[in-house]
């Protein structure tokens, strides 16, 4: 708009010099008598020009002023062709005036006043002031401007004009004051085109110079609204126009521009704060603005090399491009900021910092957005939503509503591995894979959980509550506000991971819920193999129900309802209700202790000293079962055991120190007696039991009875079919040895276990209300087979009969009167063969068997125990 006023203003300046020339010549003919003298004419009308108040006088040189003068219209076109005469007639001219002040002059609508002294021209209109002089040089055309004033526009410019004859080439330049904006401008003429460019010094207020271009309003506010600075700075503004016609018309495709911004702020999205940079450097070029940032920042995030562009100025899809860069933390603010653009990557990172880029495509006019968003991690926390994530590096890809995760590499001291995968932000739904090099996971007790180099693919939704299935574990997450919940529905699925799949070996499920990661409760059912625990009925307990509780300082255990119960504080199992198998049970303590060890970066010292309180519960150690009505059981940190229980008021005492086992039971009753020694022929009566030694090895043990009865058992009923058959021994059967069993005074038998699978018994002795009863034998529980040689003594009393009765081989006579019959056992033990020995067999039985028939059973029984 400035070059087309200077364009104009030289125009009616030429008409106008040429047209006053002529009216001057002729005034200057008329009158150039009285010029000397001084003439003033109030009218003088010359033709189609009107001139008033006129005066003019000749002293050195001529003076020429006027009040007013009208000048006729040119019909004439604006030519250069001739311009070096015309300028030589003005020249000329001007030399014979020293004043010339022409007030009021009208010209085609314009209303000037004239002014030329000091050889400078002075021109005033309601539109323009300038003033100035010219002097030709050879060919060239060379003008001072001292003063160009649009009145309009208050522009002030000065500067210097060239002007080549010979090439037609008009070159101009200088200063300008315009809008408080001061600078400086240079333009050039070639034929038809011009060209200029423009610069200032620093100024505060940008509106002026963006209200002279005609652009969008959107764009006028990005440029004028949306940007704040404390001042602005005019680089360049250059471009190219074609004058043609008198028509002046800007060539777009060569406008260029920059203007510095400083101490800026930047509001790019509405409910955030703004961007700030110490600078920025706007430039225009081929349709585009160009917002380049220097050191710019987002609530103290470093955005270097950031940068912005309006794109497509002159069409109607005009486009704001934002190409942000940032070397920080993926954290709430960065969240935020994509948020605003409806852009919810649900990733924040607590430590290590990210390269994130991130490109958008903003429609001014139109509803339209379009996102790419680039980010590379380093080292550091990350969690992808409420999934903790130790990453080494790996990037996310954001585009078309989907986050690609790329190559990201997580390694921490339960894992390592590379995830790869897809979330589709939409559907709020991720499928992922992780390529698991290892995970490893422990607890103070040691490592729990190893898998090595597999590809676990699972699935993440996350549109309310955040729901994780991996179906290679049969595992599924769901994770609200309040709570956590993880579920295996399939324990075995898990098996082949675990360095002790123990309980786990036959699956099982549980479903695990915790509120801060820090308190768990659990429930579930293992299914297992083996076990420890059983109920009455000797029913193996392979299904386990169970629940309980884990925190930071304890755990607490139940199963079968309750009726088990471990607190790992205490380190206390109460059974109520339930049995154990002890031998079992410390077989699997002591594997697990061995595991344990295994463990170089345990944080506790491997095996605990272990309670065991059971109620109303049986007590099993391999062939030993005890009922019990209660008991308490130490189980050292090496294994061994100390134990104690009662049943009825009766006290049982067992220990193992290292691999001896002992145990011991004073007056017990049968019911106790039967359990424990697997053997229930031995009714009613009191029943004392000492033994001791290696249940592998040798196991030698002593039982006293006191009365009773002994019947129900093969033995005794082969033997007494066998004895019915003996006319000798009819007398046993009533009251002694009979169908209603063999009546016991006093009893003590010593064996030895041999492995288990073998009992010697060393001596046995019993006295009956009948009979005295000793011997020794074997019985392999193994092959279930016995062998046994017993001496069967009647009382003295039955001595009156003896006399009737024919001396047989089997048969020895006391001399008192009794009489001692051998009977050997052989055979199974489902069907034991009874047959009498001879009586020189008999005396081999050891001398102190036989003495035991003379002596009181009474004195052992009072032994010392």
């Amino acid at each position: 708009m400035i070059k087309t006023s200077a364009i104009f203003s030289a125009h009616a300046i030429h008409v106008l010099l040429r047209n006053t020339i002529i009216l001057l010549l002729v005034l200057f003919i008329s009158l150039f008598m009285w010029l000397f003298a001084g003439i003033k004419v109030d009218t003088l009308k010359v033709g189609d020009f009107n001139v008033g108040g006129l005066y003019i006088k000749l002293d050195k040189k001529l003076t020429l002023m006027t009040d007013y003068v009208i000048i006729p219209e040119s019909k004439e076109e604006l030519s250069f062709e001739d311009v070096d005469r015309v300028f030589d007639t003005i020249k000329t001219f001007f030399t014979f005036f020293e004043y010339i002040e022409l007030k009021h002059v009208t010209f085609d609508n314009n209303h000037l006043n004239i002014i030329f002294t000091d050889d400078i021209l002075y021109v005033t209109s309601n539109e323009f002031e300038i003033a100035g002089n010219i002097h030709r040089v050879g060919e060239t055309f060379e003008a001072d401007i001292s003063m160009l004033h649009l009145v309009k526009e208050k522009i002030d410019i000065k500067g210097k004009l060239i002007y080549d004859l010979s090439t037609e080439i008009l070159n101009t330049k200088g200063t300008f004051d315009a809008y408080d904006i001061k600078g400086r401008f240079t333009a050039n003429k070639i034929a038809d085109t011009v060209d200029f460019k423009i610069d200032s010094d620093t100024f505060s207020d940008l509106h002026p110079i963006i209200d002279t271009f005609d652009l969008n309003e959107a764009v006028n506010s990005w440029i004028l609204d949306k940007v704040e600075a404390e001042e602005y700075k005019l680089l360049s503004l250059s471009a190219k126009a074609n004058v043609n016609n008198g028509q002046f018309k800007m060539d777009i495709d060569a406008l260029r521009g920059e203007i510095l911004f400083s101490d800026v702020k930047i509001h790019f999205k509405e409910g955030l704060e703004p961007v700030l940079a110490s600078s920025f450097l706007l430039s225009y070029e081929n349709d585009r603005l160009y917002f380049d940032l220097k050191a710019p920042t987002y609530k103290g995030k470093k955005l270097e090399g950031s940068k912005v562009s309006i794109v497509d100025l002159t069409e109607n899809n005009i486009t704001l491009h934002l190409d942000i860069l940032t070397d920080t933390p993926f954290d709430a603010v960065i969240r935020n900021l994509l948020e605003a653009y409806d852009l919810k990557i649900p990733v924040d990172q607590k430590s290590g910092t990210v390269k994130a880029h991130f490109l958008a495509d903003i429609a001014v006019m139109e509803d339209y957005s379009d996102f790419v968003v680039d980010v590379n991690f380093t080292q550091g926390e990350v969690w992808l939503d409420k999934v903790r994530l130790s990453v080494v590096k790996g990037g996310l890809h954001y585009e078309k509503g989907f986050i690609d995760i790329n190559h990201m590499v997580l390694k921490d001291s339960a894992y390592h591995g590379e995830l790869n995968g897809k979330i589709d932000l939409n559907n709020t739904k991720a499928d992922l894979v992780f390529d698991a090099k290892s995970i490893k996971l422990k607890s103070d007790e040691g490592t729990f959980f190893t898998l090595k180099n597999k590809k676990l693919p699972f699935v993440l939704t996350y549109k309310r509550d955040i729901y994780v299935g991996i179906p290679d574990f049969a595992m599924r997450i769901h994770s609200t506000e309040k709570e956590t919940k993880i579920t295996l529905k399939d324990l075995s699925k898990i098996k082949p991971y675990l360095p002790d799949p123990g309980p786990l070996e036959k699956g099982g499920n549980v479903t695990i819920t915790t509120k801060d990661f820090m308190t768990y409760t659990f429930k579930g059912v293992l299914q297992r193999p083996s076990c420890f625990l059983y109920e009455k009925n000797k029913a193996c307990k392979v299904k386990v129900p169970f629940e309980g509780k884990i925190t930071p300082k304890d755990t607490d255990f139940y199963a079968f309802g309750k009726r088990f119960y471990y607190n790992k504080a205490r380190s206390r199992v109460k059974l109520t209700k339930l049995n154990i198998d002890l031998e079992k049970f410390l077989k699997s303590q002591k594997e697990d202790n061995k595991k344990g060890k295994k463990s170089k970066k345990s944080k506790v010292k491997q095996g605990t000293k272990l309670l065991i309180l059971g109620k109303h519960s049986n007590l099993r150690y391999g062939d030993h079962t005890l009922v019990m009505d209660s008991y308490d059981i130490d189980v050292k940190t090496n294994g061994d055991i100390k134990a104690i229980g009662s049943s009825s008021g009766d006290i049982i005492k067992f220990s193992k120190k290292k691999d001896v086992f002992s145990i011991q039971a004073l007056r017990i009753k049968d019911k106790v007696l039967h359990p424990l020694i697997d053997f229930n022929g031995l009714q009613e009566g009191r029943y004392s039991l000492k033994s001791s030694g290696n249940l592998e090895k040798t196991m030698k043990g002593e039982i006293i009875v006191e009365g009773g009865v002994m019947k129900d058992f093969k033995a005794y009923n082969n033997t007494l079919a066998f004895i019915n058959t003996l006319p000798a021994l009819a007398s046993l059967q009533d009251p002694g040895y009979s169908t209603k069993g063999f009546s016991i005074l006093e009893a003590v038998s010593e064996y030895r276990m041999i492995k288990r699978d073998v009992i010697i018994f060393d001596s046995i002795y019993i006295k009956g209300s009948s009979a005295t009863i000793v011997g020794k034998g074997v019985v392999d529980l193994k092959k279930k087979t016995i062998r046994m040689d017993l001496a069967i003594q009647t009382a003295r009393e039955l001595g009156k009969v003896v006399g009737s009765v024919p001396l047989l081989g089997y048969i020895l006579m006391g001399k008192d009167k009794s009489m001692t019959i051998g009977l050997k056992i052989r055979g199974t033990l489902d069907n034991p063969i009874v047959t009498t020995s001879a009586g020189k067999e008999i005396l081999r039985l050891p001398l102190d068997l036989i003495k035991r028939t003379f002596e009181s059973p009474g004195q052992l029984i009072n032994q010392p125990q």
